[in-house]
């Protein structure tokens, strides 16, 4: 690393010593990173700063993103999500780990369509349509260009625009397609197709621009489909794709021959300035006099400036804000658990006072003599019903010997006028007056005459 004292093998450093040259290394050679993977353990700090691990299947590292740059990330950030991030890494001297501090964040995969462009982009990068070797330079200065996209849309106007206002000489040739929408993926590929036929009938086509201003991932999704691909890969003319914004990223940009991060972009990148290129060619003798003084003094500017962004103020309230975040969640932490011992040990002490209290003893009681009327009203209920049998029982067997129930097959008894019960005929006389009793009521008659029955 240039301008930076070689390492001292025979010295013996401290560990604070090792750390700090240590962290400004790391801190100078990794000043800008883009790394890919999944949220997890995210924890949010009082200070309103994330923490989280960005992990894949064979690593993590530590991130940090901070209040002022949560604000610019448009979506939810939370465990699980696959996300790109932007940031440097940042050794922390006390603990002697590193980690990344985010500035931007961008998701990445949108399930089942991401998956479908997955599986297409493997099997075509298998086929050998994304290989570099095969993709072809960019002209420098084109006579013809020819663009597909969608007449109803601006961006055809705005490349226009910036195509003639950096050259006006060039010629552009229009060839409409939809970009969006079940027909858009036949109708680029075909489009394509006609600008190839054309540069070889009529006039050359130098490049052609592909693309369509920016949207959702199905708003992007005719550049993600396999026609379109195979139509900008078998094109004869060189062909910049320029989909979307600057995150966005189709099928289409691996297999063109120069991607663009913006329609824009694309028509910049395809047409020099031509009051530039005039002016270059008349300061060229001098510029290449003074070319590799101004690329001397250009990079020790840039080591300058990150050594003065490593030493900044703001990079020390980082380190000291990393601290004390670490230092309050494990207050609140060890906080927290102590309310907790105390909570569980009022607990415990309430329900043995719940279990001692009068009113308690009183429901046990009440419990225990409700029981017993139950038990006691059960005996009697049992007793009684038994009384009542044995009493119905000794009614049948009383009302059996009851001689008023011969009467009910056809007897009577007999009664003197003193009520008295005639059992023989020689207890009466002629004239006596007598009365028999029958089942239903008694017959009142005189004796007219006895006889014996032998």
């Amino acid at each position: 690393m240039e301008n930076m004292a070689p390492y001292n093998y025979e010295k013996v450093y401290s560990v604070s010593e090792f750390t700090r040259i240590l962290k400004t290394f790391v801190e100078y050679s990794f000043y800008i990173v883009r790394l890919r993977g999944e949220i997890s353990s995210l924890k949010i700090t009082y200070a309103n700063a994330y923490y989280f691990d960005l992990k894949d299947e064979g690593a993590k590292i530590r991130c940090i993103i901070f209040k002022k740059d949560i604000s610019r990330v448009k979506f939810e950030i939370k465990d699980g999500l696959s996300v790109i991030i932007y940031g440097r890494i940042s050794i922390y001297e006390a603990r002697g780990d590193y980690s990344v501090i985010v500035n931007e964040m961008e998701p990445f995969g949108y399930g089942e369509l991401f998956l479908l462009f997955e599986k297409l982009k493997e099997k075509l990068e298998k086929e050998g349509l994304f290989d570099e070797s095969r993709k072809r330079a960019i002209p420098f200065l084109p006579e013809t260009i020819g663009i597909v996209t969608s007449k109803s849309g601006a961006v055809f106007h705005d490349m226009l625009k910036i195509i003639y206002k950096r050259f006006e000489n060039i010629h552009v040739i229009f060839a409409n397609a939809s970009v969006q929408g079940e027909k858009a993926p036949q109708e680029i590929a075909k489009a394509i197709e006609n600008l190839n036929a054309y540069g070889k009938t009529t006039k050359k086509i130098d490049v052609i621009i592909v693309g369509r201003g920016g949207g959702s991932l199905e708003d992007l999704w005719a550049f993600n489909e396999e026609i379109t691909a195979r139509a900008i890969y078998n094109s004869d003319i060189p062909v910049i794709s320029a989909v979307g914004h600057e995150p966005d990223i189709t099928i289409a940009d691996y297999v063109a021959d120069r991607r663009a991060s913006t329609p824009s972009n694309a028509a910049e990148i395809v047409v020099p300035v031509k009051s530039e290129l005039l002016r270059e060619i008349r300061n060229l003798r001098e510029r290449l006099n003074i070319a590799k003084a101004i690329s001397n003094k250009r990079s020790l500017f840039i080591s300058f400036h990150r050594r003065l962004e490593i030493s900044t103020p703001l990079r020390m309230i980082y380190d000291r804000r990393i601290k004390i975040d670490e230092t309050g969640y494990k207050l609140r932490k060890n906080t927290l658990g102590w309310f907790e011992t105390l909570r569980n040990t009022i607990t415990f002490l309430d329900k043995r006072l719940t279990l001692r209290s009068p009113n308690q003893i009183i429901n046990q009681k009440r419990t225990l003599a409700s029981s017993f009327l139950k038990t006691m009203d059960k005996s009697i209920s049992i007793f009684l019903k038994n009384k009542k049998e044995r009493v119905k029982s000794e009614s049948l067997l009383l009302n059996s010997f009851n001689p008023y129930n011969v009467l009910k097959r056809g007897y009577g008894i007999v009664f003197s006028g003193e009520r008295k019960v005639i059992s023989s005929a020689s207890a009466v006389n002629s004239g006596d007056k007598i009365k028999i009793r029958l089942k239903d009521g008694a017959i009142a008659a005189a004796v007219t005459g006895t006889e014996e029955i032998p």
